[in-house]
């Protein structure tokens, strides 16, 4: 289904769609780089921003799987399930 609930691919779909085209055209006049002259637009900051989201990535799933890997498994969540399997 389109929430991805049932292993359905269309809203991954659609936010890849929207990320290509905002990539493809660039910012238009209504953007925040258009109002602010481009003083922010350099070089460094795609990978910058990239390695940032990667490192944040990273931490997170970390934190998750160390959480479910606890033995008491005692969240504040009662008897809850995980979500998802290892």
């Amino acid at each position: 289904g389109f929430f991805n609930q049932e292993g359905g691919y269309e809203y991954a779909a659609t936010l890849a769609l929207a990320a290509t085209g905002l990539a493809i055209t660039g910012p238009g006049r209504l953007s925040l780089d258009h109002a602010l002259g481009h003083v922010l637009d350099r070089h460094w900051m795609v990978p910058t921003a990239l390695a940032a989201t990667a490192a944040a990535t990273a931490l997170v799933v970390g934190a998750r799987n160390r959480r479910l890997d606890r033995p008491d498994k005692h969240d504040g969540f009662g008897d809850q399930e995980a979500l998802f399997e290892k």
